[in-house]
């Protein structure tokens, strides 16, 4: 009988650990989450204000081409691409 008592708490003991364990994973995991929803908030926020300065660019460069060397319509485009790649992998991230 005092094994199986003895059995009994050390289970409980366990189970109690192990799901305090789940609790602390299950916590990180939602504050990791809420971390990275905020990053691809901030992501997206960013992409729009750079689309809309690559929009107003481009009507300048239509208007007046002289004024917008290739340059600067390349680091535009790397710095949208590496948005939309951050972003995406923040997506991935979310999914797991």
């Amino acid at each position: 009988m005092k094994t199986l008592k003895e059995k009994t708490k050390k289970l409980v003991a366990a189970t109690e650990r192990l799901l305090q364990d789940f609790e602390r994973e299950r916590s990180e995991r939602n504050n990791e989450r809420e971390k990275l929803s905020s990053r691809i908030e901030e992501l997206e926020t960013e992409l729009k204000d750079m689309s809309a300065k690559s929009a107003k660019a481009s009507e300048v460069s239509i208007s007046n081409p002289i004024n917008q060397s290739p340059d600067t319509v390349a680091l535009s485009a790397e710095n949208i691409d590496a948005l939309v790649e951050e972003i995406d992998a923040c997506l991935n991230l979310l999914k797991i």
